[in-house]
C-alpha cells in the first residue's frame, strides 16, 4: 500500500507540474484571458490536492500512530477544512475559463457573489463539524464536494458550448465541456461507489489531477488555436533598423518578427518561410531573450511603440 501511495503521489506531482507548465506555454504563445484563468484553476486544484488530500496521508505517515486519536481526528478535519478555500477559487477560475473561452465576459458581481456563497457554505460546514470526529465529518465534506463539483462542472460545460468564440472553436469547446463534466463525474462516482478507505482517497486524488492534465493536454496538442490577428498587416515602423541592430537581430529573426506582428502562427510562419516549425520556435525563443519580452503580445507592443516614441519602443 505504501509503494502504491508513493507512486500515485509522484504521478500526481508530475501531472500538477506538467499541467501548469503546459498552460504557461499556452499563455506565452496565445495570450488569451481564458488561459490565465485556466492557469489559476490548475494552480488552486493542485494546492487543494496536496494540502487537503495528500496532507491526510502525510499526517498519518509522520505522526498518525503517535498522536492521541482525538487530536489526530481534529487535525485531519482542520486540514481538510482549510483546504476547501483552494477548491472554491479553483471552481471560480474554471467558470471564468469557460466563459472567456466562449467569448463571454463574466459579470462584475460574479466573483464577489461566488465567493460569498461558497465561503458562507464553508463557514456553515465548519460550525456543523466543529465537535465531530473525522469519520463522522467526512460524509459532509463528500456531499459538499459532490454537489458543488457537479454543479460548477455543468455550468462550465454549458458556458463552453453556448459561446461563439473562434479560438477555441465550437468543436474544441464541446470537447473541453465533455472533459470538464466527465472529469467531475468520474470524481463523484469514486466518492460515491468506493467505500471510505485509503483506496477511495487515492482514486479520487488521481482523478482530480488527471482532469486538469487532460484539459491542458487537449488545449496544447489537439485544439485548433488561432493567434491574435491584426486587421491589416503591420508596417515596419520607423526605427526598426536601429532596433534590429541594437538587439543583434539576425535577418531571419527580423523576418519572423514581421510575421509575428502580422498575426501568423508558428506553423504559418514555417510554411511561409519554408523552414521547420521547430526552427521557428527556436528563433522565437531567441527573439524573446534578445528583446526582453515574454510573449507575442509584448513583442508586438514593443514594435508598435517605435512609431509613437513610447517607452515600449525602448530597450535597456
Amino acid at each position: 500500500m505504501e509503494f502504491i501511495s508513493l507512486g500515485i503521489f509522484i504521478f500526481s506531482a508530475a501531472m500538477a507540474a506538467g499541467s501548469i507548465l503546459l498552460v504557461t506555454r499556452l499563455l506565452e504563445e496565445y495570450p488569451y484571458p481564458c488561459f490565465r484563468s485556466l492557469f489559476y484553476h490548475n494552480l488552486f486544484i493542485s494546492a487543494f490536492g496536496f494540502y487537503g488530500i495528500w496532507g491526510q496521508f502525510i499526517i498519518m505517515a509522520l505522526a498518525g500512530s503517535r498522536l492521541d486519536p482525538a487530536l489526530y481526528s481534529a487535525i485531519a478535519v482542520l486540514s481538510l477544512l482549510l483546504g476547501l478555500p483552494f477548491l472554491v477559487f479553483a471552481w471560480m477560475m474554471l467558470i471564468r475559463f469557460a466563459a472567456e473561452a466562449s467569448g463571454l465576459k463574466p459579470r462584475n458581481y460574479f466573483t464577489l457573489g461566488f465567493l460569498v456563497v461558497n465561503f458562507g457554505i464553508i463557514a456553515a460546514l465548519g460550525l456543523a463539524i466543529r465537535e465531530m470526529d473525522f469519520s463522522d465529518a467526512l460524509p459532509l465534506f463528500r456531499y459538499y464536494y459532490i454537489s458543488a463539483a457537479l454543479l460548477y462542472a455543468i455550468i462550465a460545460g454549458a458556458l463552453l458550448v453556448r459561446g461563439d468564440s473562434v479560438s477555441p472553436g465550437r468543436s474544441d469547446r464541446t470537447a473541453l465541456a465533455l472533459l470538464v463534466t466527465g472529469g467531475a463525474l468520474a470524481q463523484v462516482l469514486a466518492l460515491l461507489l468506493i467505500p471510505h478507505s485509503a483506496w477511495m482517497a487515492l482514486v479520487f486524488v488521481f482523478l482530480l489531477f488527471a482532469a486538469i492534465t487532460l484539459l491542458s493536454l487537449y488545449l496544447s496538442y489537439k485544439a485548433d488555436l488561432k493567434p491574435v490577428r491584426l486587421q491589416e498587416p503591420l508596417p515596419l515602423p520607423n526605427g526598426i533598423e536601429d532596433f534590429i541592430r541594437r538587439n543583434e537581430i539576425s535577418p531571419r529573426e527580423a523576418e519572423i518578427i514581421t510575421e509575428i506582428c502580422n498575426g501568423l502562427s508558428n506553423q504559418e510562419i514555417a510554411d511561409k518561410l519554408f523552414i521547420s516549425l521547430q526552427t521557428v520556435k527556436d528563433h522565437t525563443s531567441r527573439i524573446y531573450m534578445k528583446t526582453n519580452v515574454r510573449n507575442r503580445m509584448q513583442l508586438m507592443a514593443l514594435v508598435r511603440g517605435m512609431d509613437t516614441g513610447s517607452p515600449a519602443g525602448e530597450h535597456h
